[in-house]
């Protein structure tokens, strides 16, 4: 069966902003959530539509992908063959696997002795088709990519979803979770490693249903609540800084939010919007790394500016011309 339009999944158009998807996306998660639809299979398998329709539309380079390529039952529709028949979006419909959740490949990093988390590498499959070298953070995450352990029977693994908040996704937590173990139901502590993703898969080892005398593995499907101010971007987080027009000018320091508590920065003076300033070491933490933190320059302007004020940025702009667009 064709999978559906994930512009129709979100109900939004085509050209819809990355603000109206979100939305569209956050409205349809909260109606079909496993934890509100318990028992209801249609409702699991809407979500998880849904989930996999934002996560192609919510990212611009997999948007592109689709736009251009549209869905097939297996992943991403392929370009035309070329001359000698060789389909470069094969590998993609090869690697979705049987579920169809689009281009991505599983990876693995360990998070503990009995826990594990399952991510999708959009880009590592670029690597397999062109064996494109790549270094710095992205061969560190190639070296901890691993093997999956052989698989529990499918009747003994449990599947949870969750919804974590930015801070707990970043920093890591600890849930109790009430799990119904087949036999017996036992409330469990689930350490939520810090750098997971939204759709990262938390398998605690041997914490599943007990099937046949043997215990499966839990799964924890992570789902993160979009955050006020801050956003995310591989392991690096970042916030737009407001600053008025006079601290652009003759800089300024500044006190910036950060998932670790307030910190201040210096602007420098004669510092354009757009600017990024870096905090480093205040990003995602994974696997030992550690990202670091972007404050966006936004500058803010004076308004109801009267004629006195006027006449004295006429002066100024006549004794410091500026064209930014030349």
């Amino acid at each position: 069966m064709a999978k559906r339009d994930y512009y129709e999944v979100l109900g939004v158009s085509r050209n819809a902003t990355a603000e109206e998807i979100k939305k569209a996306y956050r409205r349809l998660v909260r109606q079909y959530h496993p934890d509100v639809n318990k028992g209801n299979p249609q409702a699991e398998e809407r979500f998880k539509e849904v989930q996999e329709a934002y996560d192609v539309l919510a990212d611009p380079q997999k948007r592109a992908q689709y736009d251009q390529f549209g869905a097939s039952e297996g992943g991403y529709a392929g370009a035309a063959a070329g001359a000698a028949g060789f389909d470069p979006f094969e590998a993609f419909r090869r690697y979705a696997g049987a579920s169809g959740a689009g281009p991505r490949i599983r990876t693995y990093w360990q998070a503990g002795p009995d826990v594990s988390v399952e991510d999708f590498d959009f880009a590592s499959i670029f690597e397999q088709l062109f064996g494109a070298g790549r270094s710095g953070a992205a061969a560190g995450t190639r070296s901890r990519t691993r093997v999956r352990p052989q698989a529990a029977p499918p009747e003994a693994d449990l599947e949870y979803h969750v919804t974590l908040s930015f801070e707990q996704a970043a920093r890591g937590t600890t849930l109790s979770l009430h799990v119904d173990r087949g036999d017996h139901r036992e409330t469990i502590d689930v350490k939520i490693p810090p750098g997971v993703n939204e759709g990262s898969r938390v398998r605690i080892r041997g914490k599943g249903r007990i099937y046949g005398g043997s215990a499966g593995d839990l799964y924890i499907i992570t789902h993160i609540a979009p955050h006020p101010v801050f956003r995310r971007e591989g392991l690096d987080v970042y916030v737009d800084l407001p600053i008025s027009v006079y601290e652009a000018l003759l800089g300024a320091k500044v006190e910036v939010p950060t998932l670790d508590g307030p910190v201040t920065v210096t602007v420098p003076p004669g510092t354009s919007s757009g600017t990024k300033l870096r905090i480093r070491g205040r990003g995602i933490e994974r696997a030992g790394q550690k990202g670091d933190q972007f404050a966006v320059v936004k500058i803010v302007v004076p308004g109801n500016l009267d004629s006195d004020d006027r006449r004295l940025v006429e002066t100024l702009a006549r004794k410091h011309p500026l064209n930014p667009r030349a």
